[in-house]
C-alpha cells in the first residue's frame, strides 16, 4: 500500500498537483474552494521580511525587530529562528509558483524523508496560487542572498574563507583600500575630547605598516560628507536613469547559450518515438529478455536531461521578461529621489553605490551600480 501511495504522489507531482501545508505556510490560509487565499495580516509580515532584507538588514536584525514588535511565527511562537527567515526568503511559493518534489521518501518502511539532490525529477509550476511578493522583488532578494553568501573573510582571525554578513554599516561591504585591496573597518577611538569614529584598512590594523604602508585613517564624518557630495554630483548628470537601466538590463538578460526550446521539443518527440519503437521490439522478444534494456535506459537518461533543460530555459525566459521591469523600477526609484542629498543615508548608498576605494588621504574612487566611476576629494571637516 505504501508503495502505491508513493507512486501516486510522484504521479501527482508530474501532473503539476501542488500540496499546501497551511499550518507552516505564513501568509496563506485555505479558502472556501479549497485553494490558497492570502491572509492579509500575515502577508504584511512576509512583505516586511522581504523589504527589510533588501534594504540591508541582516537576518538576526530582522529577527530582533520582529520579536521586539511582538510579531509571532505562523505557529504562534514568540521566538523566530534563523532557518525560518532564510527559507521564507527563498520560497518560490511567495511569487505564486511551486517547485514540486523538493524532498522524497527514500524508504517506505522507515518513511525517512530526504532532500532531492537529483535522484528524482523536480517539477516547477507557475502561477498556481495568488502571489504575495512580486517577481522583481523576489529576484532582487535571490541576488542579494547570493551576494552575501559570496563575501570573503576580512580578517586573518576568521576560521573560514567566508565572511559573516553584517547589515549594520553599509561601508563595511563596499569600502576598501586602494593600496592593498583589504576592506576598511569601522573603529572607535577614545580621545580626551571625546569619542571619535574612524575607518581604517584592516590589513594595516592587523598586520602593521609592513603589509600596508600608505593606507590612511579616515574620519567617518569626512568620509560620509565625501560620499554625499559624490552622489549629488552623480544626480546632477541628466542621463543617470537611462544609464542605470541599460546597465541592469544588460546584467540581468540571459545569454541564450545551448539548445533552443524548439530544438529541445523536437528532440523529445524523437526520443518518444524511439522509446515506443524499442518497447515494441522488447515486447516481441519476451519479458525475460534484456536485449533492449540498455538502449531504453539511455533514452530515458537523455529524456530526463532534456526536460530539465527545458525547465531551465522556461525560467530564463521568465527572468528576461522581468529584467526590463526591474530596470525600469530601479530607474524610477532614482527619479523619485530628491536632488540634493543633505546627509549620509545607508539605504540610498546601498542601492546606488557598488564600491568605494580609498586612493589616499584626500581622494576616493567611487563606482556606482550603473558602471560610472567618480574621483571624489575628501575634505577634512572642522
Amino acid at each position: 500500500m505504501s508503495g502505491n501511495i508513493r507512486w501516486g504522489h510522484r504521479k501527482n507531482f508530474k501532473d503539476g498537483k501542488v500540496y499546501y501545508h497551511y499550518a507552516g505556510f505564513l501568509g496563506y490560509r485555505e479558502g472556501a474552494d479549497g485553494l490558497p487565499e492570502i491572509d492579509e495580516a500575515e502577508a504584511e509580515i512576509v512583505r516586511r521580511i522581504f523589504s527589510r532584507y533588501l534594504i540591508g538588514h541582516s537576518v538576526p536584525k530582522i529577527i530582533r525587530d520582529l520579536e521586539a514588535d511582538g510579531v509571532k511565527t505562523v505557529r504562534g511562537k514568540e521566538k523566530w529562528s534563523d532557518g525560518v527567515i532564510r527559507n521564507m526568503l527563498k520560497n518560490e511559493k511567495y511569487i505564486g509558483d511551486a517547485l514540486l518534489q523538493k524532498t522524497y521518501i527514500a524508504d517506505i518502511f522507515t518513511k525517512q524523508s530526504k532532500k532531492n539532490l537529483g535522484e528524482l525529477p523536480k517539477y516547477y509550476v507557475h502561477d498556481c496560487h495568488p502571489a504575495i511578493i512580486d517577481r522583481v522583488t523576489f529576484q532582487r532578494v535571490q541576488e542579494e542572498i547570493a551576494r552575501r553568501a559570496s563575501l570573503k573573510k576580512v580578517s586573518a582571525a576568521a576560521k573560514t574563507e567566508l565572511s559573516k554578513y553584517s547589515g549594520k554599516y553599509v561601508l563595511t561591504d563596499i569600502l576598501s583600500c586602494g593600496n592593498c585591496g583589504s576592506p576598511y573597518r569601522r573603529i572607535s577611538w577614545s580621545r580626551p575630547d571625546g569619542k571619535k569614529i574612524v575607518w581604517r584598512c584592516l590589513n594595516r590594523v592587523e598586520n602593521g605598516r609592513k603589509f600596508c604602508k600608505d593606507a590612511p585613517t579616515l574620519a567617518e564624518s569626512d568620509l560620509h560628507a565625501a560620499i554625499v557630495s559624490a552622489m549629488n554630483e552623480r544626480f546632477s548628470m541628466g542621463n543617470v536613469q537611462s544609464l542605470l537601466k541599460d546597465s541592469i538590463l544588460a546584467a540581468l538578460s540571459p545569454k541564450g547559450e545551448g539548445m533552443s526550446l524548439a530544438a529541445i521539443e523536437s528532440r523529445l518527440t524523437e526520443l518518444r518515438e524511439k522509446q515506443y519503437h524499442f518497447l515494441q521490439l522488447a515486447a516481441a522478444v519476451g519479458a525475460g529478455s534484456t536485449q533492449y534494456d540498455e538502449m531504453l535506459k539511455q533514452i530515458s537518461i537523455e529524456f530526463s536531461s532534456l526536460v530539465a533543460k527545458r525547465t531551465k530555459l522556461d525560467k530564463e525566459q521568465e527572468t528576461a521578461s522581468c529584467a526590463d521591469e526591474r530596470a525600469t523600477q530601479i530607474a524610477a526609484e532614482l527619479g523619485r529621489t530628491e536632488p540634493g542629498i543633505t546627509e549620509f543615508d545607508e539605504v540610498a548608498v546601498r542601492q546606488l553605490i557598488d564600491s568605494i576605494k580609498v586612493m589616499g588621504k584626500d581622494k576616493l574612487l567611487i563606482r556606482f551600480k550603473d558602471g560610472m566611476e567618480l574621483e571624489q576629494p575628501i575634505t577634512t571637516l572642522r
